[in-house]
């Protein structure tokens, strides 16, 4: 069995910026660029809850399947890259998460501090999740 114990990680231009090898040896990729830099698992169907999160101050229901999530650390731009997981209200109707930026509740739907949501079922109408999950990578400021 090997071990690692650091301290801290220093890259040779950037600091906290380490390479990584891929698989082959024959690229590298930034690890910083890697990470995730927010996820949250939301209860919005029962508790309105946060039920795990990363880099999350807060979150709201702000009405039938939209929430709004405000990160604790902002991103550097809105260009980042959001993902969403499929999550169920807990019938057998089959519903899924078809989630989107709420562009009804900012100007362009991604801002550097805040992700507005909103799920919908195959009919298009909005519905509350049981369990809402999300992610962002990017960079943060």
């Amino acid at each position: 069995m090997s071990e690692i114990l650091v301290n801290k990680l220093t890259g040779t231009s950037t600091a906290g910026s380490i390479l990584v090898t891929g698989e082959g040896n024959s690229t590298t990729t930034n690890l910083q660029q890697g990470l995730c830099k927010m996820w949250i698992h939301f209860d919005g169907y029962t508790g309105n809850d946060i039920r795990d999160s990363f880099n999350i101050s807060s979150a709201a229901d702000t009405g039938t399947g939209r929430y709004r999530y405000t990160f604790s650390n902002n991103m550097s731009n809105f260009y980042y890259s959001y993902s969403v997981g499929i999550g169920g209200n807990g019938d057998t109707r089959g519903d899924e998460n078809y989630g989107s930026t709420g562009a009804t509740d900012s100007a362009n739907g991604f801002t550097t501090s805040t992700l507005y949501t909103r799920s919908r079922r195959y009919d298009a109408n909005n519905y509350d999740l049981d369990s809402d999950t999300r992610q962002i990578f990017g960079d943060l400021a």
